[in-house]
């Protein structure tokens, strides 16, 4: 009959002093009754041992269920307890005082922790308890002398009982509505995941963040990627539509994985071209940026060539090769469009270098710009393009294609370049022609000879 803490996660902690004490009165009246027993230490020590032991049993069979939904174990203890009272108010005599108080706390709490049924089972272990008692001694004289007029009692006891009945009602309303949130919950959770699909990891966090959506935009530098398939639109006819749904939803989706894996924030997709930028919503530096996104690059290429087995099971009979373009510089970055409908996305002369440089380059290439190349040059190895005309620039622009990471390239890099100051060393081996063998090696060693002869003579006094 004591009320637990919860019914979903029993725990008896906060009920333990009222148990102890309830067996150790029931102890002691029984206890008193027996002759052998009838000494204040033997008293004494017998009340607290059943008390201890009581509290204990109970706190095992609770910590056994903890992590378990058992109210069971919560109800067969009440009935224990409500025992415990019918053998400790027969000891007594059946004082009517005690008995209304104890009687009614039975009626309320079993109403309030289980209904009915808990309401009857309380009730008939309390009957049993007192019932044990007259049946042990069979000379037990009813004390039912009225300390208490028994109208009040008999209000204050059809007060509690409706009170239990009204929070049993109470409860079952909340339960019901935690269960509709609940509810609403997983449902507000599956929606959340379905339109996560349309927004880009980086950007979700930031939304989910609390902060407020609005029409805004700032300046920052940013590394923009662009790719696309080369001649797809000729892929795309020599394909049924299943096979070439399921070819570019399996690029796209790899692409994505990729993208997420080196920290990108997907802008969007345009058909078979990506578009991924870096340094926006969290920065990592200039430098960290554009190496993320020249790698992820590599990646991409990587595993664009991993899946041309599997494509071309799906039907796909030439090799599908993927363009890139990278740039890096100042962009204005934020929310474009209506206060219905927002876009975030990038603005400015990047963006479209980026572009330009994804169209520009070879099947398999990757073209970076001359700022993105100063940044990752030396970990990156990238071969001089030399400078472009690009549509919408004035002046040329000066590229690179990227060839790998130089730690897989080991000693069989064929582009040098190494610069401090006062000394500045760029070769491409692939790109210098047989009759301009003489010329180069001549300039290395007259180079290695006025350095030598430079460091090994002594300095003038």
């Amino acid at each position: 009959m004591v009320p637990e803490a919860s019914t979903e996660i029993p725990t008896a902690a906060s009920n333990a002093p009222f148990r102890a004490t309830l067996a150790l009165g029931a102890a002691a009246t029984l206890l008193a009754r027996v002759q052998n027993w009838q000494h204040p230490e033997l008293l004494l020590v017998g009340s607290a041992l059943a008390a201890v032991l009581y509290v204990a049993a109970s706190e095992l069979v609770l910590w056994r269920k903890a992590h378990q939904v058992t109210p069971a174990a919560v109800d067969v203890l009440g009935h224990v307890d409500a025992l415990l009272l019918g053998l400790l108010v027969a000891s007594l005599q059946f004082p009517l005082l005690l008995l209304t108080i104890l009687f009614t706390l039975i009626q309320c709490y079993a109403f309030m922790r289980g209904g009915q049924r808990r309401w009857v089972r309380d009730n008939l272990a309390f009957a049993v308890g007192a019932a044990a008692v007259a049946v042990f001694q069979p000379d037990l004289q009813l004390r039912l002398e009225a300390p208490l007029h028994l109208v009040p009692a008999g209000i204050f006891a059809l007060f509690l009982i409706l009170y239990g009945h009204r929070a049993l009602q109470q409860a079952g309303l909340l339960r019901a509505r935690i269960e509709e949130l609940q509810r609403q919950q997983i449902s507000l959770k599956l929606h959340n995941y379905q339109l996560a699909k349309y927004v880009s990891p980086n950007l979700r966090e930031g939304i989910e963040s609390g902060k407020a959506v609005r029409l805004s935009s700032q300046r920052k530098r940013i590394v923009v990627f662009f790719s696309d398939i080369v001649g797809f639109s000729e892929i795309a006819d020599e394909m049924d539509e299943s096979a070439l749904t399921q070819v570019i939803n399996d690029y796209l989706t790899q692409m994505s994985k990729i993208a997420i894996e080196y920290g990108g924030t997907i802008d969007k997709f345009i058909g078979d071209a990506v578009m991924v930028f870096f340094g926006d919503p969290k920065p990592r530096g200039p430098k960290e940026d554009c190496l993320a996104c020249v790698a992820m690059a590599i990646a991409m290429r990587n595993k664009v060539a991993e899946l041309q087995a599997h494509w071309r099971n799906l039907g796909l009979m030439r090799p599908m090769q993927v363009r890139m373009g990278i740039s890096t510089g100042f962009c204005t970055v934020g929310n474009f469009g209506t206060e219905s409908r927002l876009h975030y996305t990038l603005l400015g002369s990047e963006v479209n270098l980026a572009s330009r440089l994804e169209t520009a380059a070879q099947p398999g290439e990757i073209l970076v710009s001359h700022a993105t190349w100063q940044f990752v040059r030396d970990q990156i190895m990238c071969r001089d393009r030399g400078e472009m005309e690009v549509k919408g620039f004035k002046h040329p622009i000066k590229v690179y294609s990227v060839v790998d990471h130089r730690k897989n390239l080991g000693s069989e890099q064929s582009c040098q370049d190494y610069r401090t100051e006062g000394f500045s060393l760029f070769m491409d081996l692939d790109q210098i022609k047989n009759y301009d063998y003489n010329k180069v090696v001549g300039a290395l060693q007259g180079a290695f000879r006025e350095v030598q002869r430079k460091f090994r003579e002594p300095p003038p006094p």
